[in-house]
């Protein structure tokens, strides 16, 4: 398969047929004659593109990733940098002061609501690809590319909701019965989450690079991050140290990009240090992230709507001279038609933050660009750039986490490997002497991923693990002049609750809700 974008759109409608139950109609599992479809390796490989990788996009409005109701956007949201300036409903408040509930259909049960079925489908496609006459090797690896998707997928369920409902061959190949599953219990979801993605990691090839044909498929590298990122949520340091460890091989090749905004340029994607990101090109998959970040007055790009913000207050806790803080727009000068139609020249900035009351400005906090919008190739909405789920900074400064928090000490290893990401943005070193304590480093350290990873679907999961998600999340409302419903029930997202209806008391809601 050259390239996971082109065939996407071509695989969807195809393999519709077969993989699952849709609402108004039942659809038979053994209705696709396997004499007929499928029988090469190309159509193994259509299967798997669609009823895996049709998942993990960012396109448009679709997909896990994509920028409006995404996971990484509905987490980041849900931490104490986020902010959106519409309301929508309440929508957008209620996720980013965490008052949500299981009426929250948009942007907080919707990741359940809309993929928990994708684990599902691609257990049916695992079936349909070991009962054909292929090449062994290539369905080897095409089996693992599907239970890598498992694992990930289970995973992000598991770190949202909590316990999954993971359906077996048997029920999926007989959907007009009547049966409900439940909700595995926790050590059974942990169990299948390890197994699926350990067991990939096997057969896969560690890592594709730019110009690889088969660029953009799942890796060991990418299991392997999956691991590391479970091992941490669950507070197994020791196994996150071996996965983290597992990365930084010489096999796998990845690096940090030398500046850290060329990261995410689209003439430099594919770098070396994208362990995964969302093949994008325009005509196949595309992106929005643009207008959703840009007001629609800033210069050199029409037709934003001003909604995405990072808080100022936190925007502060950047250092002098971060460079990271280039890809982040806390100042710009809009010269244009004003609000009684005259030539105007404004300059927005933290003096002159704007209207709040309108969303193109700075009033509701900094624009989080990240993105290089002057060199990218977008046309209107739609940027072609492609899509970053995971890199190797995060990789890195997780290890150094891990190994901190096992011994609750700091070494050398940890303060070198968080000082490769922060000397990668023009700060200084630090040394041991700049930390008090393994607190003091945890403190830094985290403080230092989110400036990193801002936007990158990391900061709820880090202060989650921190234990400190409820007080940072108050801080932020509170900062805000807002109101939130914050606890530690709301760690875990809801599940709408038409799903716990049907589950006739055997799918269970989760606590607090």
């Amino acid at each position: 398969m050259k390239n996971i974008s082109k065939y996407l759109m071509a695989a969807l409608l195809p393999m519709a047929v077969g993989l699952q139950g849709c609402e108004l109609e039942s659809e038979i599992y053994s209705d696709i004659n396997p004499t007929i479809y499928p029988t090469t390796v190309r159509d193994a490989e259509d299967l798997v593109t669609a009823s895996c990788y049709g998942t993990f996009r960012n396109n448009g409005y679709s997909g896990l990733f994509n920028v409006a109701t995404g996971v990484q956007l509905n987490t980041d949201m849900a931490s104490d940098y986020g902010y959106c300036s519409w309301d929508d409903g309440g929508t957008w408040p209620r996720l980013y002061s965490v008052s949500y509930g299981p009426a929250d259909t948009r942007n907080v049960t919707n990741i359940w609501r809309d993929y928990y079925n994708s684990i599902s489908k691609m257990t049916l496609t695992i079936d349909r690809i070991e009962g054909m006459d292929i090449d062994e090797d290539a369905k080897k690896q095409l089996i693992a590319e599907l239970r890598c998707g498992r694992g990930f997928m289970a995973f992000i369920l598991y770190d949202l909701y909590g316990p999954i409902i993971v359906a077996d061959l048997e029920t999926l190949k007989n959907p007009l019965a009547d049966k409900i599953l439940p909700r595995q219990t926790d050590e059974e979801t942990q169990k299948f989450i390890v197994d699926e993605l350990t067991e990939a990691a096997k057969v896969l090839p560690p890592s594709y690079k730019k110009g690889d044909a088969d660029y953009g498929r799942f890796t060991a590298g990418l299991c392997h991050t999956v691991l590391l990122k479970f091992y941490m949520q669950t507070k197994q340091w020791d196994k996150a140290i071996t996965e983290g460890r597992e990365l930084t091989k010489a096999d796998y090749g990845y690096d940090l990009v030398p500046k850290y905004k060329d990261v995410f340029t689209e003439a430099n994607e594919k770098n070396v240090e994208t362990i995964w990101a969302v093949n994008c090109k325009h005509g196949y998959i595309t992106h929005k992230w643009f207008p959703h970040a840009l007001t629609n007055n800033y210069p050199g790009y029409a037709g934003g709507w001003g909604g995405y913000k990072m808080t100022w207050k936190f925007f502060k806790t950047f250092e002098e001279g971060d460079q990271r803080k280039e890809t982040i727009i806390y100042e710009y000068t809009y010269t244009g038609k004003g609000s009684k139609k005259q030539d105007t020249t404004i300059t927005y900035n933290e003096q002159n933050k704007g209207n709040p009351t309108e969303g193109n400005s700075l009033a509701h906090g900094v624009l989080p660009l990240k993105y290089d919008v002057a060199s990218a190739n977008f046309i209107g909405e739609n940027d072609q750039t492609d899509w970053i789920v995971y890199r190797y900074a995060d990789v890195i400064t997780l290890l150094a986490e891990a190994i901190v928090r096992s011994g609750n000490a700091v070494t050398g290893e940890a303060i070198e490997l968080l000082n490769k990401v922060r000397t990668r943005a023009g700060l200084t070193a630090y040394t041991s002497g700049d930390f008090t304590d393994a607190r003091d480093f945890l403190d830094k350290l985290l403080m230092e991923r989110a400036h990193e990873l801002y936007y990158e679907g990391c900061r709820r999961q880090d202060l989650i693990r921190d234990g400190s998600w409820v007080e940072k999340i108050k801080e932020k409302c509170q900062d805000l002049g807002i109101q939130t419903l914050v606890n530690e029930s709301r760690i875990l997202f809801p599940i709408e609750e038409k799903f716990i209806i049907e589950g006739k008391g055997i799918v269970k809601q989760n606590p607090g809700y």
